[in-house]
């Protein structure tokens, strides 16, 4: 009996050195602390790894929401026209016939900066240096920025350094690549590839 004890102190002694806690354990119990703690790390790393196949996923297949060649991102989709470049007018008015107004859709407009992060990540998966057109403009006013399509003044604009600086010159803003994507004013006559937002068709069933 004393022997057991002695074992068992022997034991305690060897588990408080390497657990948080003080509780002693005998050989047995040890084994299945540890191992608890083995499935415990294996969950996570398992948990981190689901989460990261559903951002890509999220950003690589098509949502059944958004339709084929759009990108789903929180509750809207996006279209990148990276095959033809357009002027602010030219981009407007092809969405209005081909891509984005059929589907209620416009020019991109911008809510806040975890979009516009997701936006600069999609923009940096095609490899170049093109810049992007977005919605945002100053035709109307100098100074008074407003989403085209929408009509609404901007909350959220993301300036690249010392922009804008193109003043009556310079009314609409691009996304420019060799920058980092960061946000410009530009000529409203440049040609760049453009992109089209909508809200996500909802598929909920009352």
């Amino acid at each position: 009996m004393k022997i057991i004890f002695v074992r068992a102190l022997i034991v305690c002694g060897c588990v408080t050195s390497v657990k948080a806690n003080d509780v002693c354990l005998n050989e047995t119990e040890y084994d299945f602390y540890m191992l608890g703690n083995l499935v415990k790390d294996v969950e996570k790393r398992i948990q981190s790894l689901r989460e990261n196949v559903k951002e890509v996923i999220k950003t690589r297949c098509p949502d059944s929401s958004c339709g084929d060649e759009w990108v789903s991102f929180n509750n809207s989709c996006y279209f990148f026209e990276n095959i033809k470049s357009a002027t602010f007018e030219e981009a407007r008015a092809s969405i209005i016939t081909q891509y984005c107004k059929q589907k209620a859709a416009n020019l991109l407009y911008v809510e806040d900066d975890t979009e516009n992060s997701f936006i600069v990540k999609m923009l940096g998966r095609f490899k170049s240096n093109n810049n992007w057109l977005n919605g945002l403009t100053d035709q109307s006013t100098e100074g008074n920025w407003k989403w085209i399509d929408t009509n609404v003044p901007a909350r959220f604009i993301k300036w690249a350094p010392n922009e804008p600086q193109g003043r009556t010159r310079e009314n609409c803003v691009a996304y420019i690549g060799t920058n980092y994507y960061r946000w410009h004013d530009i000529t409203c006559s440049s040609k760049c590839p453009f992109i089209c937002k909508k809200r996500k068709i909802s598929l909920n069933v009352e």
